[in-house]
């Protein structure tokens, strides 16, 4: 029901923490649908970095405002996580094996990790780019809203 995204981070493409540079941070709008990626092996995808905030809205722009503090790393799809990578068992080889949900899976990160690949396939990402395994704290609001009656840009400023 809540096919309709937008966010105020950056875009209007895919970026990661290492991946992010020809992403330019504005305000983005689209279908829940088109955030997904087809690679040729279902691997997580769609990501947005740097957001200050993100909407998901029904036809009628009622919805759901997420706001971060600090910043976050959103996607949004019709597709569980392990949907993209269920690990030893991974029994989707291909993008055809992927069947869409009638549901959508935000996630909230505080950060992902970069996705490394820049000197071959198999590099992993340099180390200023990586998450050492520890505790991390960060937060968001989660504000209902009609986006015929509230601009998110104004109501993602109120306490």
């Amino acid at each position: 029901e809540f096919d309709n995204i937008s966010w105020y981070g950056r875009g209007p493409h895919e970026s990661y923490w290492d991946r992010k540079s020809g992403a330019k941070v504005g305000v983005y709008r689209g279908k829940v649908k088109d955030q997904y990626h087809p690679y040729i092996r279902p691997q997580e995808n769609g990501n947005k970095t740097d957001v200050r905030w993100v909407a998901l809205t029904n036809k009628a722009g009622i919805g759901l405002l997420v706001v971060g503090d600090p910043l976050l790393s959103v996607s949004a799809h019709h597709f569980l996580s392990e949907d993209f990578d269920s690990g030893d068992k991974k029994r989707q080889r291909h993008a055809s094996d992927l069947k869409t949900r009638e549901l959508v899976n935000l996630n909230l990160d505080y950060k992902q990790m970069g996705v490394g690949g820049d000197t071959s396939w198999g590099a992993r990402p340099h180390p200023q780019y990586r998450l050492p395994a520890q505790e991390y704290t960060y937060s968001f609001k989660l504000r209902p809203f009609s986006s015929k009656q509230h601009n998110p840009m104004k109501l993602s400023k109120y306490k």
